[in-house]
């Protein structure tokens, strides 16, 4: 006895030893010390109260329990099951206290995560199995509470009979256990086009986190043949093992030759893929009964080519269960109703539309420019690739069916007979266009025919509403909705190529005379607009242009308005500058590409002005000698457009300048036009100056300010005096220089010409610059910098900070210097202009690093070049 107590007490240190009674040795304990009794001491107390009290003790006991009790090699050697046993009853029987507790609390996730882990520790318990039974049915989910149990029973046994006795409970006398029917219905996938990396990602995001409590449904929506149910069937199929439940498949037929599938009809299919009857063939009951039977299964819905959300939601599984739903339709109704999350599915880009083709076809896209040109003109339709490489498959030289296809896409009238395989309406692109245009009202087709007669890749909501009826926006809509229009920014629209050219095809909706009315609103819409913006750039100059009261006309008050206009509009207006060619409207021909030459100048886009220009030539010579049914242009209208045209020669610095010019000015003698040999005069005097005949430019700039004052046009005499200014630069008459530009600030001042001002104040510049006051120069060239920059005007800021740098360097401030020429490099970096960064970079080896204080500069001159490099950056007046 000494020996087992001094064991005791080497083991229990703080246990006190009370000495024998009746022959055994009694130790006593703080109850405190003893978890056991810690537990009990909560239980006991937490069975006397109720809500959040009850569940804190609850809590509190278990919280004790830090795994199997008596385990660990402490208790190695004695024999202690019958212990382990209560203590384990004990630990269960608190749990499903808790979980009770729980539940009475309204702590539904704690509860659910709870009860699974009691579930994975004791996986047969029947009060546990109860406890999931009944939430199951609370959840309405009575088939799986059944199922719950039956697996229990097969798994763990039933030695009391106490699962069977709530199998009982659960099916009532007479009724059928049915076996579990995992369904896989999803069609055969023949091709995983793999490249839609960020869609399936968004779909992993949105389907794979849907629990028992909750589902989630996803509409993927977008044009015919854009890849919509290929994406949907390759998503499901690779993460089947997502959806224990399994994944039930319905193509609805929603667009398509065939009648639309019924809910009815496909609920029918699902509950025969489920192994469930519905007790109530109505189709309320039938949809009662799937969601009850597909309730907690884990499963996955696809439902694709839906027609609208009445189709779509009884067909909607029960919740822990997922839907993935495809539609030409957006399906707002099901995102205002049930939550439904739409993703946008858009047609591949011009490389991935290669490599798609590429792998279709079995190819090497690498360098095959036919391969680019086929990717390009099917606009990146999933269907369309599929088609052509179906084609090029079953041909045998490869080549020869590429240039066919190729050019097949090219001509607007074989390009949809191209894209057709015999025997499948679903591979004819022209039918599957078809299902969706065929879903319009009236209306709307008009409107989508009226559209894909607009000659750019945009159109805006005013252009639309000079071709359509007061309520054009309710049919914008309905063309939208159809994802027959897209509007990839506020207020402008956008056709695929393909939808256009199946629209233009529907000479049915559209008569000739309708086609003919709406080119020419069309144009003179583009027209009045441009017209309207370009003399916000251009204050003061005159074009035969009319201003329709029934066509929308922008407002526009600043040039930065005017520049944004003319940037969303760019595109459109060269091609329907070649539409207006293509159709033989020669008035238009001649006056959208003067309304459009100088937006074009202020972007360097020389060699866009002198092709739309030569058009305009040739156009405004016919008309001359035709006329036609509208205005007849006159010589002075010819010689304008040959100054326009001159002038963007000079930007591309070609040798043909001069030549236009001289005609320009010959067309103006002929007409009497004064105004136009004035600018005639200085547009020559610009070449003269150009090839270093300083005298003659001089005398040409002469003859333009003195016809400018004559009638009394301010603006062109302003444009002469800094014209001459110029000139008397490059001579050395700096006073004069002076006096001249400081004149035409003034005159600019009175007329608000910022662009000509921020010129004038480039040539007072160098004027500072030649005299050596280089803080003045500096001065004033930074001012121009800034105006430039407000019009956006990098062609012509670039040069300017290149001059700011000269005499920035001269004036030994080598930061500001150094700052000016990166600005400088950027600008001409993002102009693509060659020339300007090779003269930047000359200027930074010249320079070198910052002069040191009292050095003299390495140049001739401060802030000055040669005479051709100085008359570059500072271009004429653009108004000519």
């Amino acid at each position: 006895m000494p020996d087992v107590t001094r064991e005791l007490r080497e083991v229990l240190p703080e246990v006190r030893q009370v000495p024998k009674v009746y022959g055994k040795c009694v130790l006593q304990l703080d109850p405190d010390d003893v978890d056991i009794l810690r537990v009990r001491r909560n239980v006991t107390a937490a069975k006397r109260t109720s809500g959040r009290e009850r569940l804190d003790l609850l809590r509190a006991a278990l919280a004790e329990w830090q795994g199997p009790p008596l385990t660990g090699p402490e208790w190695d050697g004695y024999d202690l099951d019958a212990e382990r046993n209560l203590l384990d009853n004990e630990w269960l029987s608190t749990t499903v206290d808790f979980l009770h507790a729980l539940q009475d609390c309204k702590e539904d996730p704690e509860f659910d995560r709870e009860l699974r882990k009691a579930l994975d520790h004791w996986p047969g318990a029947p009060d546990l199995v109860a406890l999931k039974a009944m939430t199951l049915i609370n959840m309405g989910r009575p088939s799986e509470a059944v199922q719950f149990v039956q697996d229990c029973i097969r798994d763990h046994g039933d030695d009391c009979g106490q699962l069977e006795e709530l199998m009982n409970e659960l099916i009532p006398p007479g009724s059928t256990r049915l076996e579990p029917v995992v369904p896989n219905q999803l069609p055969g996938q023949h091709v995983d086009l793999h490249c839609r990396g960020p869609l399936e990602q968004e779909l992993d995001d949105r389907l794979l986190g849907a629990n028992e409590r909750s589902s989630a449904v996803v509409v993927l929506h977008g044009m015919a043949g854009v890849g919509k149910s290929q994406l949907a069937r390759s998503w499901a199929r690779s993460r089947s093992a997502h959806f224990a439940g399994g994944t039930l498949y319905a193509e609805l037929r929603g667009f398509g030759p065939k009648e639309a599938a019924r809910p009815q009809e496909v609920l029918e299919q699902f509950l025969v893929e489920l192994g469930v009857s519905s007790p109530v063939r109505t189709l309320d009951g039938m949809i009662s009964t799937f969601r009850t039977a597909t309730a907690g299964r884990n499963l996955l819905v696809v439902l694709d080519n839906a027609r609208d959300a009445d189709q779509v939601r009884p067909l909607l599984p029960g919740i822990g269960c997922t839907a993935l739903v495809t539609s030409r339709m957006r399906l707002d109704g099901l995102v205002v109703h049930e939550g439904a999350v739409q993703c946008l599915v858009e047609p591949f880009d011009e490389n991935t539309a290669c490599d798609v083709l590429a792998r279709l076809a079995r190819l090497h896209a690498d360098g095959n420019p036919l391969v680019a040109d086929i990717a390009r003109l099917t606009g990146g339709l999933a269907l369309a690739l599929a088609i052509v490489a179906a084609t090029i498959r079953t041909r045998p030289e490869n080549a020869g069916v590429l240039r066919r296809i190729r050019d097949g896409l090219r001509e607007q009238r074989t390009r949809l007979d191209t894209l057709k395989l015999a025997g499948d309406e679903n591979l004819d692109m022209r039918a599957v266009l078809s299902y969706s245009y065929d879903h319009l009202s009236a209306d709307a087709k008009t409107l989508l025919c009226l559209i894909a007669h607009h000659p750019g890749p945009t159109i805006g909501s005013a252009a639309i509403s000079a071709i359509a009826e007061p309520d054009a926006r309710t049919r914008i809509g309905e063309l939208s909705a159809l994802h027959l229009l897209e509007e990839p920014e506020f207020e402008r629209f956008r056709i695929h190529d393909l939808i256009r050219t199946f629209a233009l095809e529907q000479v049915d909706t559209l008569d000739s005379q309708a086609r003919d009315r709406t080119s020419q609103r069309l144009l003179s819409h583009l027209l009045q607009n441009a017209w309207t913006c370009d003399q916000v750039l251009v204050p003061g100059r005159r074009l035969p242009v009319g201003i329709s009261a029934d066509l929308p006309v922008v407002q526009v008050a600043t040039i930065d308005q005017a520049t944004r206009w003319f940037e969303q509009e760019q595109a459109t207006i060269s091609r329907a500058v070649d539409h207006a060619v293509e159709i033989g409207d020669d008035h238009h021909t001649w006056l959208l590409p003067t309304a459009f030459a100088t937006y074009l100048w202020h972007r360097n886009h020389y060699h866009e002005a002198e092709r739309i220009l030569e058009h305009a030539g040739k156009a405004v010579e016919r008309l001359r000698e035709v006329g036609g049914a509208s205005a007849v242009p006159t010589a002075a209208d010819e010689a304008f457009v040959y100054r326009l045209l001159a002038g963007s020669r000079r930007g591309m610095r070609s040798p043909k300048a001069r030549g236009a010019q001289v005609r320009a000015l010959q067309l103006s003698r002929d007409a009497g036009d004064r105004y136009g040999m004035a600018y005639g005069h200085i547009g020559l005097a610009v070449l003269r100056g150009e090839e270093n005949d300083f005298a003659g430019a001089l005398s040409e700039y002469r003859l333009a300010l003195e016809a400018f004052r004559e009638l009394g046009e301010r603006l062109g005499e302003a444009d002469a005096l800094s014209g001459l200014a110029m000139m008397l630069i490059d001579l050395g008459r700096l006073i004069e220089a002076d006096e001249h530009v400081t004149a035409a600030l003034a005159l600019y001042d009175q007329v608000l010409d910022v662009n000509a001002r921020a010129n004038a104040m480039v040539i007072l510049g160098r004027v500072h610059a030649e005299e050596g006051n280089l803080g003045r120069a500096a001065a004033v060239f930074d001012m121009a910098v800034a105006e430039y920059r407000k019009l956006d005007r990098a062609n012509r800021e670039a040069p300017t900070q290149v001059r700011l740098a000269g005499v920035l360097f001269a004036d030994h401030r080598a930061v500001e210097g150094q700052a000016a020429l990166e600005r400088a490099r950027d600008l001409y970096s993002a102009l693509a202009d060659k020339k300007g960064l090779a003269e930047v970079e000359d200027l930074t080896t010249t320079w070198g690093h910052a002069p040191a204080a009292g050095a003299a500069p390495t140049t001739n001159a401060p802030g000055r070049g040669s005479a051709e490099a100085e008359r570059e950056k500072t271009r004429p007046a653009e108004r000519n």
